[in-house]
């Protein structure tokens, strides 16, 4: 019953108007979760897929609650590259010792997607062995969320949007626009992938956001190549939306070439989504001691 008012506001919060860049679009987050669900091993999976349509529909929860929460932004991104040069390693992944070096504003500000995880699969844990429902699937989703996340390569830069290259919205095009257009299929496509036990949350998490990391450059210079040759009314377009508003937006050539240019990218990060959400879920039931949750 704890979390029925925060489900509230995440229905209410649909109304109001979007200020931040995203994470995985709302649809590519559903089908993110919709695959981890058909990745859990026995004796989970009865349970998952009996909830399939709740971790679902509130896979997208966090995205809402920052709409208007001003502390949930800096939970879905790390800006690496605020802390020196790839591997970052004047950066502690122990919270308190990052605190102490940089300061708990800075910490904050450039970004808590890696504790974040942690945090929340502790909180996971804690659920699995208390054996409650509830809170089962509410840190299930909104954890899976939070992994999600951290799979964006441009959840791992400062040039999160492409607004330091003259590239801006690039955020939108990579996680919202090019699963949309390309990835309608995975709907019904499930994976064969192996769920694994991560020990140690905080180190794998902080591993997948140097791995986002190490693909930004190539985010940014497939768009820029996918721009190569094309006129300016090739690249963009004005559209009038349904109030009448005209606006520019990118035509299917330039997504052709940006597709065609990133190769699959995209798709292979979806996957590694499922994967890493699926195995956090199972991790966190381990460490509860792998209770019977069968009758919940």
């Amino acid at each position: 019953m704890k979390h029925i008012a925060a489900f509230f506001l995440a229905a209410t919060v649909l109304l109001l108007p979007l200020h931040f860049a995203q994470g995985w679009g709302f649809w590519a987050h559903k089908q993110i979760h919709r695959q981890a669900v058909y990745l859990m091993p026995a004796p989970l999976a009865p349970f998952f897929r009996a909830n399939e349509k709740f971790l679902i529909d509130h896979s997208v929860d966090p995205d809402d609650r920052r709409r208007v929460d001003p502390t949930e932004a800096p939970q879905h991104f790390i800006d690496l590259d605020r802390y020196g040069k790839y591997p970052f390693a004047t950066l502690p992944h122990n919270y308190d010792d990052a605190v102490k070096k940089f300061s708990d504003s800075t910490v904050k500000s450039n970004g808590l997607v890696p504790w974040r995880i942690a945090g929340f699969a502790a909180k996971l844990t804690q659920a699995f062995k208390e054996k409650n429902r509830s809170d089962i699937l509410y840190y299930a989703a909104n954890v899976g969320h939070y992994i999600a996340d951290c799979n964006v390569p441009l959840h791992a830069t400062e040039n999160y949007d492409g607004q330091l290259t003259g590239q801006k919205g690039i955020h939108g095009r990579w996680e919202s626009e090019i699963p949309e257009r390309y990835m309608k299929g995975y709907e019904q496509m499930y994976s064969n992938a192996s769920v694994y036990y991560i020990a140690d949350k905080t180190e794998e998490s902080f591993r997948w956001a140097l791995e986002s990391f190490s693909l930004t450059d190539s985010v940014l210079a497939c768009d820029r190549n996918a721009r190569a040759g094309l006129q300016p009314e090739e690249v963009m377009t004005k559209t009038t939306d349904s109030k009448g508003r005209e606006r520019e937006t990118f035509t299917p050539k330039y997504y052709e070439n940006y597709k065609r240019e990133l190769g699959n990218m995209v798709e292979r990060r979806f996957e590694q989504s499922s994967l890493r959400v699926a195995s956090i879920w199972y991790s966190a039931w381990v460490d509860a001691g792998m209770p019977d949750i069968s009758g919940l």
